[in-house]
């Protein structure tokens, strides 16, 4: 379930899925904002705000086939908040861009904004953050 609603974001902070912990975006996070990891934030891998979240696609994600879609779907069918989804697109992920853009932008009517590793992923949600007040 999408449990963003219940979330309480204080300014400067994002709470980060527990699946994030240990990877490049979260250790890039760490010491620019106040980054928390909590287990049940659902579909949503980063809150930046009451209203605003970040659904990030990996390139494993874009790569692995189409489970980051019925993720999105479900996302944007449960939930009021808006989403901003971050999608990896390198030389391997570059052929299934595409697909994602029409999905996200035409059919779900939500924000995309592609970036070129987890690295560059990270300073644009710290650039969000001091946006989503």
């Amino acid at each position: 379930p999408v449990t963003a609603g219940s979330i309480v974001v204080p300014y400067g902070h994002v709470i980060g899925n527990e699946k994030w912990r240990g990877s490049e975006v979260a250790q890039k996070l760490q010491g620019k904002v106040k980054l928390i990891f909590e287990d049940g934030l659902g579909l949503v891998d980063f809150h930046l705000s009451n209203r605003t979240c970040i659904l990030l696609i990996s390139e494993a994600d874009l790569v692995a086939g189409d489970e980051f879609k019925r993720r999105l779907v479900k996302f944007r069918n449960v939930s009021s908040l808006r989403g901003i989804v971050i999608v990896e697109k390198t030389q391997i992920s570059e052929q299934y861009y595409s697909g994602v853009q029409k999905l996200v932008v035409l059919e779900l009517g939500m924000v995309l904004l592609p970036v070129a590793n987890q690295g560059e992923a990270s300073q644009l949600i710290i650039q969000l953050v001091s946006f989503c007040v």
